[in-house]
């Protein structure tokens, strides 16, 4: 009976679909009464014996589990022999496994493994992340599920003048192996990069302190994270342009003075090539001319600091050119314009056939043509340039697609800053009626004759606005005076 009570109570804590069963039994036999069903003995007897052995066996099984698990872990089970990263398209799993602090051969525990995926998720560079392991007598293999953050967008160093891009992009990815030269959107690894310029800047007894700004567009969206050097000056003495040749070298260096002295900065070296550079080589036929980003080299000579200023720092620019070749016009071509033919058009465009292709003096005679559809209403008129370049005859033909647009009328008209009375008299010599095809050209002629309406012992200032309203295809006009005691 003992037996059966034990099975009992085996089957209610294993098996509770068998346990009423069981303990009817049990219960039967005590009270000597008959088995509610009609089991024959032998079966009865299999039955339980059977699951005497199950029984066993289970106990036996736990009882090794719970030997195991008394026993200690080798030392070296503990010891990481594979780090897998899956999910990322952005970073390989060494990179991964050193940013967590956990590359192969550490020696860690199930609390490392926690700090270390809480370490990535700070990080911003992913958005989930999810880990597993499994121990061995030689050693934890770990497994990182992550997902790369959504957004990532460049770093941009603006005055490091003291390395390459290059240099830096090496020297931050060694400490900061998730860096790759772009950033996520939130997340330290932002302050982990500026952390490591300032390093940098330390170790190599280079002044001043790394600041960073979050470049973001008219919408506010973020587009690039610049790091710059503060509390140094880095001023420019002198410019340099291998690979031009002797008829531009002139034009350059003059254009380049402007540079001398003046404080460096990398977006300005930007805008000087795309402004003065490269314009140069345009007006000249060569079209494909092209200079990458400007190359500061520190000048060390201990001489040419600043007094005045012993954090200054001067530094030669070099912009490397390439001219390429220089391609004559061979012809132009109109099309899509329906206001004006192609003969009063042409005439405004100063490029004659076999002459070098001047594209500066084509931008300012492109202007004047969409003044001409101004004047008409077109107030929204385009015109694309298509080149054909035959590099083995060295000539380029010039395409040229009008897109006129609607026509655009008179709308409202505002006067601000002036009394009722002057109001009036301006908005009398206003010759464009509500409903008018609207003049583009007509303020710039209106604004000197309206200043004589306007009493004269006053300075007077206007800020005109003129706002489109392309659901109406009409133009509002606000002009808002100001008026200053004459000096």
């Amino acid at each position: 009976m003992a037996d059966c009570l034990w099975l009992a109570n085996w089957s209610y804590t294993c098996h509770a679909r068998r346990r009423n069963q069981c303990a009817r039994i049990t219960g039967n036999w005590e009270l000597g009464t008959d088995l509610p069903f009609m089991i024959p003995l032998p079966s009865l007897i299999r039955s339980l014996l059977g699951s005497w052995f199950i029984c066993a066996v289970c106990l036996h099984a736990a009882a090794q589990g719970q030997a195991a698990a008394a026993r200690p872990m080798p030392a070296t089970a503990y010891k990481l022999i594979s780090v897998k990263v899956i999910g990322t398209k952005r970073f390989t799993s060494a990179e991964v496994a050193s940013a967590s602090g956990l590359p192969v051969n550490t020696v860690a525990h199930e609390d490392d493994f926690r700090k270390a995926a809480r370490q990535l998720g700070e990080s911003g560079a992913f958005s989930n992340i999810a880990f597993t392991f499994s121990y061995s007598s030689a050693g934890t293999r770990l497994e990182f599920q992550v997902t790369d953050a959504d957004k990532f967008v460049p770093a941009r160093f603006t005055d490091f003048v003291w390395f390459t891009d290059e240099e830096l992009l090496r020297k931050v990815h060694e400490r900061v192996p998730l860096f790759n030269g772009e950033l996520p959107a939130s997340g330290r690894l932002t302050d982990q990069v500026s952390d490591v310029l300032q390093a940098l800047l330390v170790e190599n007894s280079i002044p001043g302190h790394v600041e960073y700004l979050r470049k973001a567009d008219k919408s506010d969206h973020l587009q690039a994270i610049e790091y710059n050097v503060a509390g140094v000056s880095i001023r420019i003495r002198q410019v340099e342009f291998p690979g031009a040749g002797a008829a531009e070298l002139s034009a350059l260096r003059t254009a380049g003075e402007r540079l001398t002295d003046r404080e460096y900065s990398r977006e300005f070296m930007n805008s000087f090539i795309e402004r003065a550079l490269l314009p140069i080589y345009r007006e000249r036929g060569y079209l494909k001319a092209a200079c990458p980003t400007a190359q500061p080299k520190v000048v060390k000579s201990s001489d040419l600091h600043s007094i005045d200023n012993p954090q200054a720092a001067f530094v030669d620019v070099i912009f490397p050119v390439t001219p390429g070749i220089q391609y004559k016009l061979t012809g132009m071509e109109w099309s899509g314009s329906k206001e004006f033919p192609n003969s009063t058009l042409q005439p405004l465009i100063h490029a004659n056939p076999g002459q070098p292709a001047n594209t500066v003096q084509l931008e300012d005679d492109l202007k004047s043509v969409r003044e001409l559809y101004g004047s008409r209403g077109y107030i929204l008129a385009s015109v694309k340039v298509e080149a054909q370049f035959d590099d083995v005859a060295a000539t380029v033909a010039l395409h040229l697609t009008i897109d006129e647009g609607s026509v655009y009328r008179m709308g409202e008209l505002e006067f601000r800053g002036i009394d009722n009375g002057l109001t009036a008299r301006l908005r009398a010599a206003w010759k464009i009626r509500p409903g008018d095809v609207y003049d583009a050209t007509y303020l710039k002629q209106f604004l000197p004759q309206a200043r004589k309406l306007l009493p004269a012992n006053l300075d007077w200032e206007v800020d005109p606005h003129v706002t489109a309203i392309t659901r109406d295809k009409t133009v509002d006009v606000d002009l808002q005076y100001t008026a200053k005691a004459p000096q």
